[in-house]
């Protein structure tokens, strides 16, 4: 096992200790598969509330059945920057034709899109997912998930993980 690979799972599992008690801890989207089942991530919402994915406008921003919402806690590259593209295909692939949405602390943004933590069908983070792969930055300044994603940046950073540290 290499070293970057250790220092990643310690981390999840340390983010997942300091984290709400319904928090799950398995493998992040910078480990590999093991099967065919979705990643569980160290932060989950498995019965928060199911919208339409209309279409993935890019890395951190999709339009959905309810209007568009931007994805709480993370920034991911602009359209012309490095790892754009990428970024935009994995919340694409993550995502899917559904997804599952948990209110942060405010609302709306400065564009009055809708504001909201993003899960996959099964209820694991896809904003934890897109941080751990290296394609995500974590906001510093507020939400419930802060820690997690700030923590998990870090040791994305470390690790050289995706197209933004890789």
């Amino acid at each position: 096992m290499h070293f970057p690979l250790v220092a990643t799972m310690f981390a999840v599992l340390l983010a997942a200790a300091c984290s709400s008690s319904n928090s799950i801890v398995a493998t992040t989207a910078s480990e590999p598969a093991t099967d065919s089942r979705a990643p569980v991530t160290v932060v989950s919402c498995p019965d928060c509330p199911l919208v339409e994915v209309i279409r993935v406008i890019d890395g951190d921003t999709i339009d959905t059945s309810i209007g568009r919402v931007r994805f709480y806690g993370i920034d991911t590259p602009e359209r012309g920057e490095a790892c754009f593209s990428e970024a935009t295909e994995v919340t694409e692939r993550l995502a899917g034709s559904q997804v599952r949405l948990e209110n942060g602390p405010r609302l709306t943004d400065n564009f009055e899109r809708r504001l909201a933590y993003v899960y996959d069908l099964s209820g694991n983070s896809i904003d934890v997912q897109l941080v751990a792969g290296g394609y995500a930055q974590a906001w510093t300044q507020d939400g419930q998930h802060r820690d997690v994603l700030v923590g998990l940046e870090g040791s994305s950073r470390e690790n050289g993980a995706g197209c933004l540290w890789g």
